[in-house]
């Protein structure tokens, strides 16, 4: 996992970001370095086994979960509800050339 030291530096502090974007695909997500641009925060987890994932920087966070795999999305998408996030948007979403192409979509609201 990559990208989540600088949510739990915050949570400590008593800050948390508006939402939290766990990328789940096969190259670096260009947004792990968010602290220094600015951005929403990202933690890459891609090849990371799920069921072994701390994700409790998640809890009462907005999530939003995007996958190459189905399967994946689905599984990160109850990890984050497990974890105690209060809001999950979830997405598993297929790249075809410069087109990305969505499938599975579900949402929670906790």
């Amino acid at each position: 996992m990559k990208g989540h030291e600088g949510i739990i530096k915050m949570r400590k502090q008593g800050l948390a970001p508006a939402m939290i974007s766990l990328d789940d695909f096969n190259f670096p997500s260009p947004l792990t370095n968010w602290e220094t641009n600015g951005d929403t925060p990202t933690v890459c987890v891609h090849k990371e086994a799920i069921e072994r994932l701390d994700l409790r920087f998640l809890v009462n966070m907005r999530v939003s979960v995007t996958s190459a795999s189905e399967d994946r999305a689905k599984r990160l998408f109850n990890a984050c509800k497990a974890a105690g996030a209060k809001w999950v948007g979830a997405s598993h979403t297929e790249m075809r050339g410069e087109v990305a192409k969505t499938g599975w979509v579900e949402i929670y609201y906790g």
